[in-house]
């Protein structure tokens, strides 16, 4: 089997990669550049080698790469092998690139400063992992095995325990409250440039097209052109007590300059609404099951087949 499809068939893409190796580079420069000299445990398993670190002249990366092997174990049996060798080799990278830019100064001993600069380049990073949707172990990884044995827990409130047990291990370590509490700012500015970023990488366009004249064009010309789908509705122009066909189309953001051509040339007295949607899940979209396990999988995939 070529390498090429190799990649195929696990799914992986130039982009992803791409995306991967943009948010290790930003996770390093984050730890290096702001936390790990300020002794600031953002969460997470590069929280607990920056704990450990500041007491043992043991690189960061080491320290994470070393604690995500249990972790990969044990989702072996739950997500399956070819998940864990993608997070092992995701995480080798990560712990790489972190130990290889350790020689970086760090830009600031004022902790606020570190605080906020490094939150904004860790939750960029966060927000890149998350586009690359490769998992490169760690926390976010532990988190998704235990809720697919606790599937009535939330993930977030999850990574809000894991994180939370961190910044007190940061505490008791330094032996001050100010750790605990830089910690906790670093993981909220975090997980707020994170949301923010996500929320507008993930963002789409819902299309309400109203049309009495050429329903079949419009519809046609997005399947055909812009292979999106189309749901018809049937309404009542009550003004004129008229039969209207509204078309129901969901388009991402930059595809709207394109959907509105298609309108104005196979309808321009269409009338058309436009708006914000927050989340979309489904075909062509996002795809997401946390709780799903390789043998969920397997099932599905065997009840698909019969």
């Amino acid at each position: 089997m070529s390498k090429i499809n190799l990649l195929e068939k696990t799914g992986i893409t130039p982009k992803r990669i791409i995306n991967l190796m943009i948010a290790n580079v930003l996770y390093a420069l984050a730890l290096n550049l702001f936390y790990v000299h300020n002794n600031i445990a953002a969460g997470g398993l590069a929280g607990i080698g920056t704990v450990i670190n500041s007491f043992f002249p043991v690189p960061v990366g080491v320290l994470v790469f070393l604690m995500n092997i249990p972790i990969c174990l044990w989702g072996l049996k739950i997500k399956g092998k070819q998940f864990i060798i993608l997070s092992m080799a995701a995480s080798g990278i990560y712990s790489l690139i972190v130990d290889i830019l350790s020689f970086l100064p760090s830009l600031t001993d004022d902790k606020l400063v570190a605080v906020i600069c490094g939150g904004i380049l860790y939750g960029t990073a966060a927000s890149f992992s998350a586009r690359a949707q490769i998992s490169a172990g760690g926390t976010d990884l532990l988190a998704k095995l235990i809720i697919t044995k606790k599937k009535h827990l939330s993930l977030g409130t999850l990574l809000m325990c894991i994180d939370g047990t961190i910044v007190v291990f940061a505490m008791l370590m330094y032996r001050e409250i100010e750790a605990g509490i830089y910690a906790i700012l670093a993981i909220a500015i975090c997980s707020l440039v994170m949301d923010k970023l996500n929320s507008g990488f993930n963002r789409a366009c819902l299309f309400y097209i109203i049309t009495d004249r050429n329903s079949d064009a419009v519809s046609n010309a997005i399947m055909n052109d812009m292979v999106r789908g189309v749901t018809g509705i049937n309404g009542t122009g009550l003004y004129q007590n008229s039969d209207r066909r509204i078309l129901l189309v969901v388009v991402k953001p930059h595809e709207v300059p394109r959907l509105k051509e298609i309108i104005r040339i196979n309808d321009p007295h269409a009338f058309v609404i436009l708006a914000n949607a927050s989340e979309i899940i489904g075909e062509g979209f996002e795809r997401l099951n946390l709780t799903s396990t390789i043998s969920d999988d397997k099932a599905g995939d065997e009840k698909q087949n019969s």
